[in-house]
């Protein structure tokens, strides 16, 4: 009797394969002068796995062809190759079936297995949305810089890989492995980056519920509210104390207004972005332990970011005080947290 994979089984099936694929793509003569098998390995995993850490400098090292398969893997890696399966499945016209469906609640994270496809839609919609005006506003800076079509490429690849939190960047030939930091006092570059790498950050289920809510926040689902709430005390809180740590450091050379939104920059990317506008290895140690603190959270359920998840830290930390405090039971919003709840985020702690 054949053994029938469980969905989780699948979806790691899955991704390993596309690692691997990308792995061979990128040993290809045409997308590199040399690479190495466990360095193509390396940057295949971390495109895929949208973690921006490299082994080469991936504007200098890679041509044209191998960075157009690391931002394949990056947009495979962010949306979840069962996401883009079942829409261009849909797209074709073929049935879901329900274990497929099952896949996309594993995927996705979503709540109930009901209205999965429509869901799928929405994220493939809202990612090319995002994206491209993301794309088309960075295409405006680079293109001064680097001329029309180059700089329409590096607004398309830094869209990407800023919405999936990716973190892989195309500006080493200004200066190697130096991420966005030529770019530290442009505010149009900076707020489009961390806009995008917010809105990625939230979670699908997220997006869907604010769009059939609108801006009624006492609508939205618990999850929807501990995300929101969560991520704003992440972003103001890691800024004002990056601000603090680095003022007189890192931070020192810069005007007051750069300070500010360098400060604001570095706390909403090292979530799991994986871009910086300081050069982060003369940090303080206390700056260091902030970041990994913040990188430890990440970002949201069913987003493209990592992490433990905001919702996880936030139900654990509710838990905690209820218990230091000798209170009944944890509750957020008037809901109560049951023990099924509490041990489904302690296995991810």
């Amino acid at each position: 009797m054949i053994k029938r994979r469980t969905n989780v089984e699948i979806i790691a099936l899955g991704f390993a394969i596309v690692i691997l694929v990308g792995t061979f793509l990128l040993l290809l003569p045409v997308s590199s002068d040399h690479t190495d098998f466990l360095d193509a390995l390396f940057t295949a995993t971390s495109a895929t796995c949208v973690t921006g850490l490299v082994v080469y400098d991936t504007a200098t090292h890679w041509t044209l062809f191998g960075q157009i398969v690391i931002l394949l893997l990056i947009q495979i890696g962010g949306l979840g190759f069962i996401t883009i399966g079942v829409f261009l499945a849909t797209y074709l016209k073929k049935k879901i079936s329900l274990r497929q469906r099952g896949l996309i609640e594993e995927s996705v994270n979503s709540l109930k297995l009901a209205g999965g496809v429509k869901l799928v839609k929405h994220i493939i919609k809202g990612t090319f949305l995002f994206e491209g005006i993301g794309a088309i506003i960075l295409s405006l800076v680079f293109i001064e810089d680097f001329g029309l079509l180059k700089g329409i490429y590096l607004g398309i690849f830094h869209a990407i890989s800023a919405f999936c939190n990716a973190g892989f960047d195309l500006l080493g030939t200004i200066e190697p492995y130096g991420s966005l930091t030529p770019y530290a006092s442009n505010i149009i570059v900076n707020i489009t980056i961390m806009a995008l790498i917010i809105i990625g950050g939230l979670g699908f289920i997220v997006w869907q519920d604010i769009y059939e809510k609108g801006f009624k926040f006492k609508k939205y689902l618990l999850q929807t509210k501990i995300v929101l709430i969560m991520t704003i005390i992440l972003i103001v809180g890691g800024a004002v104390l990056f601000y603090l740590f680095e003022c007189q450091n890192s931070l020192s050379s810069l005007s007051q207004e750069e300070m500010i939104l360098a400060s604001f920059f570095q706390s909403v990317t090292c979530r799991t972005a994986g871009f910086n506008t300081v050069d982060v290895s003369h940090l303080k140690p206390s700056t260091s332990l902030l970041m990994m603190f913040l990188m430890f959270v990440g970002g949201s359920p069913g987003s493209t970011a990592g992490g433990i998840k905001t919702t996880t830290f936030a139900v654990l930390t509710i838990f905690v005080y209820a218990t230091m405090t000798n209170k009944s039971e944890a509750n957020a919003f008037n809901r109560r947290f049951d023990s099924k709840t509490i041990k489904k985020h302690v296995p991810f702690f």
